[in-house]
């Protein structure tokens, strides 16, 4: 057996095999943002979450179904990968990503913890420091998700709106993610920091 050393995978050690994500340059990705931001928030665009993802009995073949017209890639595959944007009184307030859409927007609404109901864990933490009337500083577990993130759960199921657009390419994913953020100023809820 011969001795591999490890290397860390400089442009000359990538594989022959290797196929990067992306290979259009920064500017190519970008230059269709502003129409493609058009789309996504083109009113015709906009469903009610209730009647396609919220109502008691609505899985994700009823919300894959209830969505052909509007995503035709839905005729073929279970769900797609792409971006949602949350609409509340005719108002975009969050954007996100997901490789599944279908699943993720579920996940929002009828999540039952604070990891697979991200959004509604943000605004009952939010909402808990209003109520207590200080920060929780505990963990994400140790927050009563019921008491203060479900009723967000709720809103966002019987009473927003999703808009939704299918991106194929991780690396425009992410990028167009951002730029929606920035470009719809959705930056209270849609807050990019680190770890």
């Amino acid at each position: 057996m011969s001795k591999v050393n490890p290397t860390i995978k400089l442009k000359k050690h990538w594989p022959s095999n290797f196929l990067p994500d992306e290979t259009r340059e920064f500017k190519e990705i970008t230059e269709s943002f502003p129409e493609m931001l058009v789309t996504l928030t083109d009113k015709s665009r906009v469903i009610s979450i209730y009647e396609n993802f919220g109502k008691a009995g609505v899985g994700k073949v009823t919300s894959r179904n209830s969505l052909k017209s509007l995503i035709p890639q839905l005729e073929q595959d279970e769900d797609f990968k792409g971006i949602y944007l949350f609409w509340l009184d005719d108002e975009p307030f969050y954007t996100g990503i997901s490789r599944g859409v279908i699943k993720r927007i579920h996940q929002h609404t009828k999540g039952s913890n604070h990891f697979s109901s991200s959004l509604s864990y943000t605004m009952g933490k939010e909402f808990h420091n209003e109520i207590e009337g200080i920060e929780h500083t505990g963990t994400r577990k140790e927050l009563d998700f019921d008491r203060f993130s479900g009723p967000f759960k709720k809103i966002l199921r019987e009473k927003c709106q999703v808009s939704m657009l299918p991106i194929k390419g991780s690396t425009e994913l992410y990028l167009f993610e951002v730029y929606v953020a920035v470009q719809l100023k959705l930056s209270y809820y849609n807050r990019f920091r680190t770890h």
